[in-house]
């Protein structure tokens, strides 16, 4: 068995000083410099809207305490064991500011399984098409919360074999077909709100500042002891404990970096319940998937049928759809044929190798 790395001493020992239950060790994370560790971040915020927010998480806190809850929440609930495994395997957003579209995706994963009602069903969203789609070149500035959320209702978020993530700016993919929308989010404030939000909807989004020591997170739940601010967070939040007061979250930094890749957070840690909201959202259990590229292929028959009458225009097919044969001489009416037959097989690539083989 492979032997666990071991933390820098110091922080060990200011852990064990100040009397918390959380393990750190040697991360790939916590051996980079403080600008390397800061690209793994990249929730864009203002001192005056963390201040703003504050505020409000506030006011709403005051006004919660003086309401009855009609049905008080479970002391815990964790997705990713209530009646199955609702959450989606952590993924790995490198150096690049991304983690808003991470911490949405998984999120929304999770929401598109519980709609569902299938734990085991398999959802895979391209974090790629909500960030550089949604946001652009933003690896170096980040994004934030309401965009993205926006995105995801707007435009939906398609599977991520239709577009994979690679860090690194890059342009948006042209013309994918969402998987998935949202119809609507929410922000929640108080505190006994995002514990019922958990418990009877789904994991949710989150936020949180990060501190240096945070990178040697290996276990047990997390208070920050020392190093100094690197940035700020994006998170998916999906269960919580009372008898160790503390969030669930699951982390975009790969396996190799926390509880393999999940950690716990204190109550009250990081601004996570002060400075920013949680992020509810309301995902509907896509339908079958429609096959849009059906009706054409009535056009592609027709055509196939006139080019077995037709020798020119079955050379030029030929030609300039499937690369087959010599360079044919084309009337205007037979390129006009050929373009639209090219525009339906852009549009439909699949059928692409089925038209040229009954082309022949």
């Amino acid at each position: 068995m492979a032997k666990k790395p071991k933390a820098s001493a110091s922080l060990a020992a200011a852990i064990a000083a100040k009397g918390y239950s959380w393990q750190s060790a040697t991360t790939p994370l916590s051996t980079l410099s403080l600008k390397q560790q800061q690209s793994y971040l990249g929730l864009r915020v203002t001192k005056e809207t963390l201040a703003a927010t504050e505020r409000t998480i506030a006011a709403a806190t005051s006004l919660r305490a003086l309401q009855a809850p009609a049905v008080a929440a479970p002391p815990a609930i964790d997705w990713r064991n209530n009646n199955g495994d609702w959450t989606t395997p952590v993924k790995d957003q490198q150096s690049c500011g991304s983690c808003v579209s991470f911490g949405t995706c998984g999120t929304f994963e999770s929401r598109i399984k519980i709609a569902c009602k299938s734990a085991t069903m398999a959802v895979d969203l391209s974090e790629a098409h909500l960030f550089y789609c949604g946001c652009g070149n933003c690896c170096d500035t980040g994004w934030d919360f309401g965009p993205a959320l926006d995105f995801c209702k707007q435009t939906g978020v398609a599977n991520d074999a239709d577009f994979p993530y690679t860090p690194g700016n890059q342009p948006c993919k042209q013309g994918l077909a969402a998987y998935a929308k949202i119809s609507g989010w929410t922000q929640i404030a108080a505190i006994p709100d995002r514990k019922t939000v958990l418990a009877t909807k789904g994991p949710v989004v989150g936020g949180l500042a990060v501190y240096q020591d945070f990178f040697s997170y290996r276990s047990g739940v997390y208070r920050h002891t020392q190093g100094a601010l690197a940035g700020y967070h994006a998170v998916s939040v999906v269960g919580y404990d009372d008898s160790q007061s503390c969030w669930i979250c699951k982390n975009s930094w790969n396996t190799t970096w926390g509880d393999n890749g999940w950690f716990r957070i204190g109550y009250g840690e990081c601004g996570m319940d002060s400075q920013f909201f949680f992020y509810d959202m309301d995902a509907i259990c896509p339908g079958p998937p429609t096959d849009d590229c059906k009706q054409y292929v009535a056009v592609l028959v027709r055509i196939l049928q006139a080019a077995r009458v037709n020798a020119a225009l079955r050379a030029c097919l030929r030609y300039y759809v499937c690369g087959i044969g010599p360079r044919p001489r084309c009337s205007a009416s037979q390129i006009a044929v050929v373009k639209a037959v090219l525009a339906i097989l852009k549009r439909c690539p699949q059928y692409r190798k089925p038209f040229c083989r009954a082309l022949g």
